[in-house]
């Protein structure tokens, strides 16, 4: 790979490093000062027992891609890949477990939609945290991918 291609595969790295810190910096705010998750009409107060883990998922996140910003070197990213999925994987089944939901006057079973849904993502999310953990093993094994 030339030099210009590397720059630019880490520039494009860097830049999707800085658009995740910006989204889970924008949904620690949404979520926790304003308007706050109260303010979303289909949560119940039960909501509050999830919103812990969501916030610990978003903030590891948050640390792992600024981390990963400062430093995209292929060990930390690996890592940090696992970290932050293990993290979002607890707090969706969190989510699931708790179900903080009210799907009133409707017409459509969202509430049966939104169970599928969460199951969905934590079976995909599973599988993505399972590939991450073999190219973490990779990484660590055989060291970092070259060009």
């Amino acid at each position: 790979m030339t030099d210009t291609a590397q720059r630019s595969r880490t520039t494009a790295r860097r830049g999707s490093y800085l658009a995740g810190a910006l989204l889970d910096l924008t949904l620690l705010v949404l979520i926790n000062v304003s308007p706050g998750w109260t303010a979303v009409p289909v949560l119940t107060s039960a909501a509050a027992d999830v919103v812990v883990a969501v916030d610990i998922a978003l903030a590891v996140a948050l640390v792992v891609n600024l981390l990963c910003l400062a430093h995209p070197r292929q060990p930390l990213t690996a890592v940090g890949d696992v970290v932050s999925t293990t993290a979002g994987l607890v707090a969706v089944a969190r989510v699931l477990q708790v179900f903080p939901f009210t799907f009133a006057d409707s017409t459509t079973d969202w509430a049966t939609i939104t169970r599928l849904t969460l199951v969905s993502i934590i079976v995909v999310v599973s599988i993505a945290l399972l590939v991450q953990l073999v190219v973490l093993v990779r990484v660590l094994v055989l060291g970092p991918k070259r060009g």
